[in-house]
């Protein structure tokens, strides 16, 4: 697949990345600023990102832009950095929760993350033969430790709750919150508890994927949570933006519960105040957000969309389904330690423990995300299909099709990380769940028998 994505870029370290790319993206993103505008960058801990960051700030340099470079650090930082500094723009080498043979790049400018057209546009000038001509004076970087300030500022968001006291165990997948957010954390809530796993830094996360949406990578720190009876376990992904949830009986929140839970903890905030969501969320969350007296505005999946979104409404706060929280205060980006902070801040506060407040989500009856694997071409003509069996019902088209049922919602879209189809059903209970994906299997000949076989596996149910 390319490794242009619709909100960022991401390949293979050995077979599709290069420092040439990386050069020339960055001369490409300096040049759509000012001279001498200012510029952030950083990136993961990966072991290919110190080159790649090295060549992309050459890039820049030679744009003639006033580089001020980070080093490597989680992705939130580099975004507190941009706005701290009123920066025209700044740029991260990462593929966040990606394995370590995957490297990428993430960017913004005047705060905003690139729409697939600016992506396109980058594409075209690493392709083309010739450098953009240019009589800017190339630069020289300068670097910043922004940890002092950034901490500091937390601790003044967070100082109605520095009395919590609160056991927490912090799992950062030796990503790039390994041996820091322990410190940051303690700093902020110096009388919490805290306790860590895979706390150490490491180029290739130890061998697997760090991304904390997928449950399977969360059972050890479920484990040790209830184990040494802590209040509330954190894990976050390799480049810090997202954040995932364990309450104090070992049970990892579901996105909806995650979100759920933080919609509480604005209470009285929310009213009158927009909250956008990944339409992949159970309708559980929007009806959430409406009784808290919250405007919900639905919006695809990827964090660069829901950002943007953010920033179009003004809105309060955030979700998207693998982990990332928006916040308004930070201008509509999202921060993993921040979202976290959040969470201890509630939990701290409230007068129950994250699991009572976990169970009074409304049970949701949903299936994960069914893969098949088709074809581009294929994927269009049978999105046409969808809507075609479908036309009676009401359809909503912010991302392939979403068709709305009296026994539920069906959505079909592309996928953004392989060549496939994604399906996604919920319904008022597991019966009628069952029912949807057998009517949308009858009515998909040609990928009826292999959406029901992916249904049986996601919901148990023997082949």
């Amino acid at each position: 697949m390319s490794i242009y994505k619709p909100c960022d870029i991401r390949g293979s370290v050995a077979e599709q990345l290069t420092p040439d790319l990386y050069r020339s993206w960055g001369r490409a993103l300096g040049l759509r600023v000012l001279p001498m505008a200012k510029f952030v960058v950083g990136g993961d801990v990966r072991g290919s990102t110190p080159e790649f960051l090295a060549a992309l700030v050459e890039g820049l340099c030679s744009a003639g832009v006033d580089v001020v470079e980070l080093g490597l650090l989680p992705t939130p930082m580099i975004y507190y950095a941009r706005r701290r500094l009123a920066a025209a723009g700044c740029a991260i080498v990462t593929a966040s929760h990606n394995p370590a043979a995957i490297n990428g790049l993430k960017w913004a400018i005047d705060g905003k993350p690139p729409t697939p057209k600016e992506v396109a546009q980058l594409r075209r000038a690493a392709e083309s033969p010739a450098a953009e001509a240019t009589d800017r004076k190339p630069t020289t970087p300068r670097p910043l430790d922004v940890t002092f300030d950034y901490v500091a500022w937390q601790q003044l968001t967070w100082v109605e709750a520095m009395s919590a006291r609160l056991h927490i165990v912090l799992d950062p997948m030796h990503g790039c919150w390994a041996g820091r957010a322990r410190r940051y954390l303690q700093a902020i809530f110096p009388q919490c508890l805290f306790s860590t796993i895979h706390d150490c830094a490491d180029a290739a996360f130890a061998g697997r994927a760090p991304d904390c949406s997928q449950q399977n990578n969360l059972a050890e720190l479920a484990e040790i949570v209830y184990r040494q009876r802590a209040h509330l376990g954190l894990a976050f992904d390799g480049d810090g933006d997202r954040v995932a949830f364990v309450d104090e009986e070992g049970m990892v929140l579901s996105a909806e519960e995650a979100a759920f839970v933080l919609l509480h903890s604005f209470n009285s905030k929310l009213l009158g105040k927009q909250f956008v969501y990944d339409l992949k969320f159970s309708d559980c969350i929007s009806q959430t957000a409406e009784e808290l007296g919250a405007k919900p505005i639905a919006e695809r999946s990827g964090h660069a969309f829901i950002r943007a979104r953010m920033q179009q409404t003004a809105a309060l706060f955030g979700a998207e389904i693998s982990g990332h929280y928006f916040f308004g205060e930070l201008a509509g980006s999202d921060d993993g330690l921040f979202a976290a902070c959040r969470m201890i801040s509630y939990v701290a506060g409230s007068r129950t423990t994250l699991a009572n407040l976990r169970r009074e989500c409304p049970p949701v009856f949903m299936t994960p995300d069914l893969r098949i694997s088709l074809e581009p071409a294929a994927q269009k003509k049978l999105i046409e299909q969808v809507r075609t069996a479908w036309s009676d019902y009401r359809q909503t088209t912010i991302d392939g099709v979403r068709i709305e049922t009296p026994a539920g919602w069906a959505l079909v879209r592309s996928s953004v990380t392989e060549p496939a189809l994604t399906f996604r059903f919920e319904s008022v209970d597991w019966s009628g769940l069952e029912y949807l994906v057998r009517r949308f299997c009858d009515a998909l000949p040609e990928a009826g028998e292999q959406l029901w076989t992916r249904y049986q596996a996601a919901v148990g149910i023997p082949g």
